[in-house]
């Protein structure tokens, strides 16, 4: 009996023991969430992952990953460490590898770019880029928290050309009939046009622009097609990237109203439409002012000029002007063949006239020669 009260009684100290130091640990724990400064209820990555499938050597990839979360209470600190190590100079981070997240903003935008060398050996590449975010308070006292988050790199570098696009948007803006000199015709033929204006994302790994785009140019009623034009010859845009490339169309319209029907091509293939209303206005008209021309009307009467130039240069150099008299007698000679008989008989009476009048000039002479000799005998 004896011993069985003394095992009792040692396990009941054992037990009362335990729950000490149980609640001193709880009483830590608390103490300590007491003191920690909470800077997020929750955090993560959209999209979780770098990922592209198709990059050649010498590529340029952008991929942007939205830093998200639930509260904005206080600036926060974000810390990226890129974890791959095959690929690690490829990879470079737009706001550099700590950056600011500001208070009362729950999305901030990171920009992670690839750049793919020229030599790059063909093959799957994979990393992750690990996300770090804390409070940058955390050394001003207290207990801080960190959370993180992982984006997976996944990268395959190919020697498959792939080429696709896709048009984000299309407009024509509004712009104003030519002024002086820029209206006569050397001239508007190349800058009096209506401009279409497409932000085009290439999704594929070459430069990449619309086959061809084509312009229909309605009265504002859509009843009547007053002008149509296509354009073949349209810049490109970089692979993975979204750009602005314009599409041009000379035009003879004056100020109105109209609308315009842009088909977009990708070969031989309409991928998209646009019906766009837009306005030819006369000179100081358009509020803001019409969009600029820029150098280019300079360019075009600097080229002008030079092309004057360099023929009167060249007429100089090959002294075409000693023989300018002949080749003009040569030109009037073929143009008068046609008349040359009323031109030789002209000729033949101008002869018997003129010979008539030295004859009578000369007979004159002797007159008065011989009236002379009576009066001196």
């Amino acid at each position: 009996m004896l011993k069985q009260k003394s095992k009792r009684a040692a396990c009941i100290f054992i037990m009362m023991r335990r729950l000490k130091i149980n609640l001193i640990t709880v009483l830590i724990l608390l103490g300590t969430l007491a003191v920690v400064r909470p800077i997020f209820a929750g955090f993560g990555i959209s999209p979780p992952y770098v990922k592209n499938q198709q990059l050649v050597p010498g590529s340029k990839y952008e991929q942007q990953i939205i830093l998200l979360r639930s509260s904005a209470e206080e600036d926060l600190k974000a810390t990226i460490k890129v974890n791959a190590p095959d690929i690690a100079s490829w990879i470079s981070l737009n706001q550099g590898e700590e950056f600011v997240l500001p208070k009362g903003q729950v999305q901030v935008p990171m920009t992670v770019t690839v750049t793919v060398p020229k030599g790059a050996p063909l093959g799957n590449y994979k990393g992750s880029l690990n996300i770090r975010i804390s409070s940058l308070k955390e050394n001003t006292g207290g207990v801080a928290i960190a959370l993180g988050a992982r984006a997976d790199i996944d990268l395959t570098v190919t020697n498959v050309d792939f080429s696709d696009f896709m048009v984000r948007m299309a407009e024509i803006p509004d712009f104003e009939i030519l002024k002086w000199p820029w209206d006569m015709p050397i001239f508007s033929r190349f800058l009096h046009r209506v401009t279409v204006v497409m932000n085009i994302e290439n999704l594929g790994n070459v430069k990449i622009a619309p086959s061809k785009v084509t312009l229909e140019v309605y009265d504002i009623s859509k009843t009547r097609i007053l002008e149509s034009g296509s354009d073949s010859s349209i810049d490109k845009i970089a692979p993975f990237s979204v750009g602005q490339t314009k599409a041009y169309f000379p035009t003879k319209l004056g100020p109105g109203e109209y609308w315009g029907r842009v088909n977009v091509y990708k070969d031989n293939t309409i991928i998209n439409t646009y019906d766009l209303a837009f306005v030819i206005a006369k000179p100081g008209e358009l509020k803001g002012g019409s969009p600029s021309l820029g150098i280019y009307p300079w360019l075009l009467l600097f080229g002008y000029l030079s092309i004057v130039v360099i023929i009167i240069a060249s007429l100089l150099k090959i002294k075409i002007w000693r023989h300018a008299w002949r080749l003009l007698l040569f030109v009037l000679n073929i143009l008068f063949i046609p008349i040359r008989p009323i031109i030789s008989k002209l000729a033949s009476w101008f002869e018997a006239a003129k010979d008539a009048f030295w004859d009578w000039v000369g007979s004159k002479a002797n007159d008065r020669q011989n009236r002379g000799q009576k009066k001196r005998k």
